[in-house]
């Protein structure tokens, strides 16, 4: 028979199917859209800190599959898959409303915040609610003799899941970042309200299916509550003592005869896969830190690749290209040529997946030691830094007001000093005045600036945030003996662009955030605003804008390079310092995550695969509860510690996983009733979430 084209059987497919690939593409860019940015909002919006934002995260990730449990059982027993996503994609919708709304800065902060987390779990709960039903409904539209087709949709399927996840990670960041609204340098409004919208485009798609989807009843099967009917009359029993009246082989057989033998077998055949799960766990509460702490790092290098500039959110992308990338590599390559010169087991392969990924932590861990050294701590507790600036060349009998005691030799020198905060007399200027600072608010940074001038000193002071700054920006603030508000400071790049500008006056700034594609080489220009607007004015110094720096200008009638004062330090590590942890994150997921469930699903009887999901979701929110618990508490106070810590536990879990695999002995291949069909390895992918959508070959070879 001649084999058809694509084009024939894309003909053959049934309608409806059409409408559930682009209401998946849009579920997953409105969920993954949402998510990429959630980590960066609570630290900037909400001022969080970044383990109680990596607390919330987590939390959020959990509820998300904790609720497909209650999804399935809804589907399952009560409304049926079709009216579990209309329901769901509805309260979906709405969650997105509100986290949007809950993202607008004029509003008061207890109405952001109930309509923010609110928002959230509404989220959490409806792409939970969705997730075991959405593929299944789309198999149910082909029919038994539409295997291959099906097979065959199931790639374009999450092909789709890969596109709408991927175009959100690279999207979303920045709409967030890189356009500006409400006055703010971050909009959140846009980049949580375009998700929003390709939400309710993705509950339109799924509507204008309606009358040609193929809609089955509830199967009102619980496999579930078989399974634990099982455990219980066995533990039951044999607490009951009847262990020691007839014996048996394994403690399940007490089961019998109130439970078939089949059954009793099947819960056998699940336990001892349940124990493949085990590592799966810590590899989820390592593998989901790449939504958290791993942002937390990229926040703080530089972004910058030549004209380029990536977003910390942004480098997350590498996940889904490298697994487009690998998965093919893999199976075509690899793993036929590792089985020419040794057995290749899915144990073997995910107790190299877990290594693998307890090395990316580690080599995150290197990298976040390098982090370190270019990060700006800020003062220790009840002192302040104080950076003196100005054309003032001597102060003299710098000392602490309220003791009297002199501060060293009593000569404060240009640059920064750290000093307990308080309030500090000094002498300066030709006549030797008497001055008095005040700089009392513990761990701050003040700028000091002493002008001498033909009418005698005068002394300027304002406070900054030792921290670098974020969204990739460089900050000037401006300092000067003679404030104006009617001269203007504009940061303008080299195409002319305004990219900031403010008054002259000390204490001011102008904020240069680079775009997607920018010279970091700007200049800054000031004069009148009643005679200037930007490059026309007449005086100009040039500045290299490098993400994460702050510096403080003296403007002065011959103002250049030399009066700038670096006040905190650029992000001076590459971004492409991090790609090798994600690549290698990446290869442990391929050789884990995908390989743990394909062979669950292989060595489990037929009726037990829908309890393998619920075990696999549960997996992803157990580990995410790890994250919750060690993260998200500062258990451990120093992220180079922490993310060796994650590391050394996964070695240890994965050392632990080998000695039982050793142990383990597998189910004959050619036993019917457990083999893994196409379409279910599909199911698998979409379950991890590599959503590759690239048919593998089935690991029935090895």
């Amino acid at each position: 028979m001649e084999e058809k084209s694509l084009l024939q059987k894309l003909r053959s497919y049934p309608p409806a199917v059409f409408f559930m690939l682009g209401n998946e593409f849009c579920e997953r860019f409105s969920f993954y859209g949402m998510k990429t940015i959630l980590f960066i909002y609570l630290i900037t919006e909400h001022e969080f800190s970044p383990s109680k934002a990596t607390f919330i995260y987590h939390l959020f990730t959990c509820i998300a599959y904790l609720t497909p449990l209650i999804g399935s059982i809804m589907a399952d027993s009560v409304f049926g898959r079709f009216k579990v996503i209309l329901y769901g994609s509805t309260i979906y919708v709405v969650g997105h409303v509100l986290l949007s709304l809950g993202a607008v800065p004029f509003l008061s902060y207890p109405i952001r915040s109930s309509l923010d987390f609110s928002g959230l779990f509404v989220i959490a709960f409806a792409t939970g609610c969705i997730k075991p039903c959405v593929s299944a409904f789309a198999a149910d539209q082909f029919t038994e003799d539409q295997k291959d087709l099906r097979s065959q949709f199931f790639s374009f399927f999450y092909f789709a899941i890969n596109g709408g996840s991927l175009f959100a990670i690279i999207i979303t960041p920045i709409l967030r970042g890189r356009v500006q609204c409400f006055g703010n340098q971050h909009c959140f409004p846009l980049a949580f309200g375009v998700p929003g919208v390709l939400m309710l485009l993705a509950l339109v798609l799924f509507l204008l299916g309606w009358s040609q989807y193929r809609k089955y009843p509830p199967s009102k099967e619980n496999v579930g509550s078989k399974v634990i009917a099982v455990i219980y009359t066995s533990l039951r029993k044999m607490v009951g003592g009847a262990s020691r009246d007839k014996p048996v082989t394994h403690w399940l057989d007490h089961a019998a005869p109130e439970h078939s033998q089949k059954m009793i077998d099947s819960v056998r055949g699940l336990l001892n896969v349940a124990v493949i799960f085990c590592p799966l766990i810590f590899f989820w509460a390592l593998f989901d830190q790449q939504g958290s702490t791993w942002v937390l790092q990229a926040r703080r290098l530089d972004g910058r690749v030549g004209h380029f500039s990536i977003l910390p959110e942004q480098i997350h992308a590498i996940n889904p290209i490298c697994v487009l990338i690998l998965v093919p590599i893999f199976e075509g390559w690899v793993y036929p040529a590792l089985r020419k010169v040794t057995r290749v087991t899915p144990l073997r392969k995910m107790a190299v997946g877990g290594l693998l990924t307890a090395f990316s932590f580690a080599i995150a861990g290197v990298l976040q030691l390098k982090v370190n050294e270019t990060m700006e701590f800020p003062p220790t507790l009840g002192r302040i830094y104080l950076q003196r600036v100005g054309n003032e060349s001597l102060i003299t009998d710098f000392r602490f007001k309220n003791s009297g005691e002199l501060i060293g030799d009593g000569m404060l020198p240009k640059g920064r000093t750290e000093l307990d905060a308080g309030i500090y007399t000094f002498n300066t200027g030709i006549k030797n005045e008497s001055q008095k600072i005040d700089i009392s608010i513990q761990n701050k940074g003040y700028v000091m600036a002493v002008f001498r001038l033909d009418q005698g000193v005068k002394v300027v002071k304002f406070d900054y945030k030792v921290e670098k700054t974020d969204n990739g920006a460089t900050r000037v603030f401006v300092v000067s003996a003679k404030d104006d508000e009617n001269t203007l400071v504009y940061a303008i790049n080299k195409k002319g662009k305004i990219l900031s500008s403010c008054e002259l006056k000390s204490g001011s700034y102008v904020d240069v955030i680079p775009g997607i594609i920018s010279d970091p080489n700007v200049r800054l220009y000031w004069g009148p605003k009643s005679s200037c607007s930007g490059a026309d004015c007449p005086n100009t110094v040039a500045l290299n804008a490098q993400m994460g720096a702050v510096h403080v200008l003296h403007i002065h009638p011959s103002t250049t390079e030399e009066d700038f004062n670096l006040l905190v330090r650029p992000n001076s590590v590459s971004i492409l310092w991090s790609l090798p942890q994600y690549i290698i994150i990446t290869l442990g997921e391929v050789l884990l995550s995908v390989t743990g469930l394909e062979f669950a699903y292989s060595q489990a009887a037929p009726n037990m695969k829908s309890v393998l999901t619920a075990m696999w979701l549960l997996t992803v929110f157990a580990g995410n509860l790890i994250d919750m618990m060690i993260s998200g508490t500062r258990l451990i106070p120093h992220p180079a510690l922490e993310f060796f810590f994650y590391s050394i536990l996964m070695v240890i879990v994965m050392g632990v996983f080998i000695l039982l695999a050793m142990q383990y002995t597998y189910i004959e291949d050619n036993d019917e009733e457990i083999t893994i069909t196409e379409s279910e390895k599909k199911d698998v992918i979409a379950l991890t979430e590599i959503e590759s959508g690239i048919a593998t070959t089935s690991d029935k070879k090895e």
